[in-house]
């Protein structure tokens, strides 16, 4: 329907949320701890899933941003960490991603990067589609000679639930053009990214 908005169908959703716990024989109505439950809990949904023409407005503005490149070896972003939402549960996943590209004309700000990888994060996504689109996106939207991703996933859906492996992370990568038909190239970029951070403090 028209008139209908997020915030409000959110709301609506947690107060059935609520009412279900309180069949389960938690007192909703008397425990002060959720008086302001369904508020606090719609806007944090709005804030771990973003509206997609949002996301892809702030894409096309991050994306049209660029500098001529001076510099034609692997530019790397690593260990970002953000938070998504699994579609199958809707429950959160904390990621953990690396992203490489090598400039052909032009290069994007290195603070773009991390906000490109934490942007497109905040959708009900699979790791693995996440991954892909954002090796495509540092391909083709930035023309590039190629690029590629690496996300580590620690899903609440398992860690939370269900077998409650809390130690099991997904891995997931993704290449295009160079770092796909040059073995050494993704090797480089795997090796890079999977080394343990270095403590500069």
């Amino acid at each position: 329907m028209p008139s209908e908005r997020p915030e409000k169908l959110l709301h609506e959703a947690f107060r059935m949320i609520l009412r279900a716990y309180q069949l389960m024989g938690y007192d909703i109505e008397g425990d002060d701890n959720f008086r302001e439950t369904v508020h606090r809990s719609a806007r944090a949904a709005m804030e771990l899933v973003r509206p997609t023409a949002d996301i892809q407005g702030e894409i096309d503005r991050l994306m049209a941003k660029t500098f001529p490149a001076r510099y034609d070896e692997m530019v790397i972003s690593k260990h970002n960490i953000c938070f998504g939402v699994c579609p199958h549960h809707l429950l959160p996943v904390i990621y953990r991603v690396s992203v490489a590209y090598l400039p052909m004309d032009n290069v994007v700000g290195i603070s773009k990067l991390s906000r490109l990888i934490r942007l497109m994060a905040r959708r009900p996504v699979l790791q693995e589609d996440y991954t892909h689109e954002l090796a495509e996106l540092l391909y083709a939207r930035l023309n590039s000679r190629g690029s590629a991703a690496y996300i580590e996933g620690l899903h609440l859906c398992m860690a939370a639930r269900g077998v409650e492996a809390h130690e099991a992370r997904l891995v997931t990568s993704a290449v295009r053009g160079i770092f796909r038909d040059q073995p050494a190239t993704r090797q480089e970029f795997l090796d890079l990214v999977t080394a343990p951070p270095l403590q500069l403090l």
